[in-house]
């Protein structure tokens, strides 16, 4: 296999004439960077360009920064309705300066004015027209409609920004063993979607399975076409006789996506290598890099993982702390990475800067997002106000819209209530 695609981690075609023209959009885009860049290494390989990141442009006391306090704010504990908010899937900056969010308890789209004043709602829960039953995503189209995707029903709506339902689409797909798994992000006027492969199911012991495949769907007439196809999640498949069990794999590494239009950013956790592929074909159009050895699993991250288990189940599972420490003592038999994973999700901005959020958990605290231009220079890190979602693709939780001078995100306070806040950023 070329080096193009190493690690096996997507089938894809080189996309070469795309490289050019992006090469030549990102120099623009870096701007004052062309005397920092000797901290990128660049090469080619096979056609594709490759950046490898070696230090960061930044100094010190230079880079962006995200405000310490919300620029706005929308939630209330108790009191008005309007306010309350429960599972926030989604919030969208529309370009009146209005906010929409999707809120998943009650099933609802909610608008509120650039003060943060609510306006109105739509939708709700069920599985009528316009309705949802298990929203996962809100996103923004051009003009202002709107695209949700239900998860339980498979189902994708668009609706005008009134908040009227304007058309709704099932998600068929074409083939055999593919299951409709998350909405990814919006590219044009399509839906970029993750479909798990279920089909050639592997034996047994520690497996890449179920396969995802990355497709988009024509917002107009419902049409799904296949863009690239990875390896899944790590997990572990125990045969017991004429019967398998599916066993989680601790510290497993899996692949990340993140979106942006006519590009799909794809990432597995294990390596620092970030594919740009074209959504147009599929073809590889960047590749980006760092060298970094992924730590290995040692006996504190196994108790802070443990740890965390038992606060979980007592914070939300509602169980005893007795109870919840016998829940968690099989936990340290079960099956394990060797390694952590180097990432933990990647995010595209709204003038294609990646973002990329290393791995935290099992005892290894926050830490700032790492972002790079579109060339692949590493620009440096940029901090976040602590309790602000950032979100990623496996949990299904909102994440973060990061416009050119804004960030937009669901903020929980110290006993979980939910708010949504709108914050600056600085990129002077």
């Amino acid at each position: 296999m070329g080096d193009g695609c190493r690690g096996g981690l997507l089938k894809g075609r080189v996309h070469a004439g795309a490289v050019l023209s992006l090469l030549a959009v990102s120099a623009l885009q870096a701007g004052g960077l062309a005397g920092k860049q000797a901290g990128t290494l660049r090469s080619d390989s096979a056609g594709v360009a490759v950046a490898t990141a070696i230090e960061p442009a930044w100094g010190p006391g230079e880079g962006w920064t995200v405000g310490e306090e919300p620029l706005l704010e929308i939630g209330t504990a108790i009191g008005d309705p309007d306010y309350q908010l429960y599972d926030v899937v989604g919030a969208v900056r529309l370009s009146t300066g209005d906010i929409v969010l999707g809120d998943g308890g009650s099933g609802e789209l909610r608008r509120y004015d650039r003060d943060g004043t609510f306006v109105w709602r739509a939708a709700g829960e069920g599985e009528g027209p316009g309705e949802h039953q298990f929203m996962t995503f809100l996103g923004p189209l051009p003009g202002d409609s709107l695209v949700t995707y239900d998860a339980a029903l498979t189902r994708v709506q668009v609706f005008d920004p009134a908040g009227r339902l304007a058309r709704a689409i099932p998600v068929e797909p074409p083939w055999r063993g593919s299951i409709p798994r998350r909405a990814l992000g919006l590219s044009g006027r399509s839906l970029v979607m993750a479909l798990t492969d279920g089909s050639d199911m592997p034996d047994g012991g520690v497996v890449r399975w179920p396969g995802i495949r990355i497709a988009i769907l024509d917002l107009a007439d419902g049409a799904i076409a296949a863009v690239s196809d990875f390896p899944g999640g790590e997990q572990v498949i125990e045969q017991y006789g004429e019967n398998i069990a599916f066993v989680g794999y601790d510290f497993g590494k899996e692949p990340q996506f993140a979106v942006a239009p006519g590009t799909l950013a794809a990432v597995d956790t294990g390596a620092f290598d970030v594919r740009s592929i074209a959504l147009g074909d599929g073809g590889i159009t960047r590749i980006l890099r760092r060298d970094i050895e992924p730590p290995p699993v040692t006996s504190a991250h196994v108790d802070a993982e443990i740890e965390a288990y038992i606060e979980s189940n007592v914070t939300y599972g509602g169980v005893s702390r007795e109870r919840a420490e016998q829940m968690a003592r099989g936990r340290r038999e079960n099956p394990r990475a060797s390694t952590l994973p180097i990432l933990r999700s990647i995010r595209l901005d709204a003038v294609g800067n990646l973002w990329v959020e290393p791995f935290f958990g099992a005892g290894i605290e926050v830490g700032p997002f790492e972002v790079f231009a579109p060339d692949g220079t590493w620009l440096g890190s940029v901090s976040v106000p602590p309790r602000l979602d950032r979100g990623f693709i496996a949990d299904m939780s909102p994440g973060l819209e990061i416009g050119d001078d804004y960030l937009l995100g669901v903020w929980s306070d110290a006993q979980g209530v939910e708010y949504v806040r709108l914050y600056s950023l600085d990129k002077s």
